[in-house]
């Protein structure tokens, strides 16, 4: 990698970063993308109708680069990103989530990766957890076409640099960057999804459609402002809305992206393990508003 000697250096970036209701973590992840060493970037943030403090606090920010739209309505993670592109100028558009804090260097790395792989059509980083930053995150992402189980392999890992620069990967959450031109010819995200999917399915469509392959550059690195556990066995979902857009849009990724021969396998076999799955410990926990909210959500899914 040329990561001192850009190859493309003139180049504009854009960092598409949706918020809603994250005044403390947004604002740290400007400032993380202000400190950069790639500095010919622009800073898009899409608030998704916040109700805290957020609007006026990165107002309050005092760098050209920046700029904000403010949104009545909740888009979502897709939708706000797509809102977001509308206003971007950039060759390459870097996705970020509100809580991250990025590496000063992997603005650099990541675009020298993309010019450097011709086939790359999505590149991200290794992603570590802000409070213990010696603990992976996640540095590989992939969900099974039969199943519809995701795999996040490394959580909770000491780095120790043990992992390969340059990894396949199925999608990538979090942080992640493609070229505009790439990210237009396939429609951007499918807003649908609201949250949650919506990063795998615009991987899936960069595979088919372009017929480009995804990437993990660990070189690069950002970190992840979430609360880092050890528990592992079933967790509750954190909402009702959440049980609900849970079974939803994994019913609807199923849809779209499954063969048929696939799709088969996922509805008679494992879509109905996996609503057994959370029913029985959902209301086993008396959480019954979730429990119908996830059926529900499944329901949708099909006819989505």
């Amino acid at each position: 990698m040329t990561s001192n000697n850009h190859l493309n250096k003139n180049s504009l970036v854009s960092v598409v970063i949706p918020t809603l209701n994250r005044k403390g973590e947004v604002i740290a992840c400007v400032q993380s993308l202000m400190e950069s060493l790639y500095q010919n970037i622009e800073i898009i943030v899409v608030d998704n109708g916040s109700v805290d403090d957020t609007v006026s606090c990165i107002g309050k920010l005092n760098d050209p680069r920046m700029k904000l739209i403010q949104s009545k309505v909740n888009l979502g993670a897709g939708g706000g990103r797509n809102r977001g592109v509308k206003e971007a100028d950039g060759k390459y558009l870097l996705f970020v989530d509100s809580d991250n804090v990025v590496d000063c260097k992997m603005i650099s790395q990541l675009v020298d990766f993309l010019e450097e792989n011709g086939d790359c059509g999505m590149v991200g980083p290794l992603m570590l957890i802000k409070s213990h930053p010696d603990r992976v995150w996640t540095y590989f992402a992939d969900i099974s076409m039969y199943s519809s189980q995701a795999f996040y392999k490394g959580y909770g890992e000491k780095n120790s640099k043990q992992y390969s620069e340059k990894t396949l990967t199925g999608h990538i959450p979090n942080c992640f960057m493609v070229k505009k031109t790439d990210f237009e010819k396939i429609g951007g995200f499918d807003e649908k999804y609201l949250i949650m999917y919506e990063e795998a399915d615009l991987a899936e469509k960069i595979k088919k459609c372009l017929k480009k392959k995804i990437y993990i550059f660990a070189k690069a690195v950002t970190y992840h402002d979430i609360e880092f556990t050890k528990a592992n066995g079933y967790a509750s979902f954190r909402s009702v809305e959440r049980a609900f857009l849970t079974a939803r849009n994994r019913v609807y990724f199923m849809k779209r992206n499954a063969t048929f021969f696939q799709f088969i396998i996922f509805f008679f076999i494992f879509n109905p393990l996996i609503f057994f799955y959370y029913e029985y410990h959902l209301l086993k926990k008396g959480e019954f508003a979730k429990a119908g909210s996830y059926a529900n959500g499944m329901c949708k899914g099909f006819f989505l």
